[in-house]
């Protein structure tokens, strides 16, 4: 069996293409890397988007591994050139704001071309799954991608189908027989331990 976690990255900062961190998401980051630390993870994967390089960074360092960048783990807005917002910061006068709000996630990016986006999720964890057969893998990338495949995985007619936390992380894993089948979604344990941590006010 093999085991893939794929993982949101942290909070970004608005208003930049390709964009870093927020202070919050570095803070998200080094939680996660902490989490994960026990996992015994054999490799380590990663957009090439600045927002999951900065997420892994943590955790290479903690691990003493280097993230392999996988193109095609990049996310939906690679072709975009206006300037990032993440999704909750969206003003309420613009509809994809709506379309977040209501649930109705194929909406915030009608223009996609969601076969080939999903043909490329599928590609990316297929490359992952492949190179390392009994291991267990963390994939750090995006909402969207996360969504698209484990969607694929479950046969979901819809491709974006629920709202990933920032550094999340959600399991799939490969059995002996080659089936792929879901084991978690949207783990974020870490951040609960986070706002415990947070001072009372």
């Amino acid at each position: 069996m093999t085991e893939l976690l794929l993982v949101r990255h942290g909070l970004p900062v608005a208003g930049v293409f390709d964009p870093g961190l927020s202070p919050e998401g570095t803070a998200q980051a080094e939680r996660l890397a902490d989490w994960l630390g026990h996992e015994n993870l054999d490799a380590l994967y990663v957009s090439p988007f600045q927002r999951a390089r900065e997420t892994v960074a943590p955790l290479e360092r903690l691990t003493g591994m280097t993230a392999t960048i996988l193109d095609d783990l990049r996310e939906w807005d690679t072709d975009v050139s206006q300037p990032y917002t993440p999704p909750e910061q969206i003003g309420t006068g613009d509809p994809r704001a709506a379309a977040l709000a209501e649930g109705r996630f194929e909406d915030f990016v009608p223009d996609l071309d969601w076969n080939a986006f999903r043909g490329r999720a599928v590609r990316a964890m297929d490359t992952i799954l492949d190179a390392h057969p009994g291991g267990r893998v963390a994939a750090v990338c995006h909402g969207g991608i996360t969504n698209t495949y484990l969607a694929t995985v479950l046969g979901l007619p819809t491709m974006f189908w629920f709202h990933p936390g920032y550094t999340s992380v959600s399991r799939v894993r490969r059995m002996p027989g080659g089936r792929v089948v879901l084991h978690s979604v949207n783990e974020t344990a870490h951040m609960i331990a986070e706002r415990a941590d947070d001072p009372v006010v």
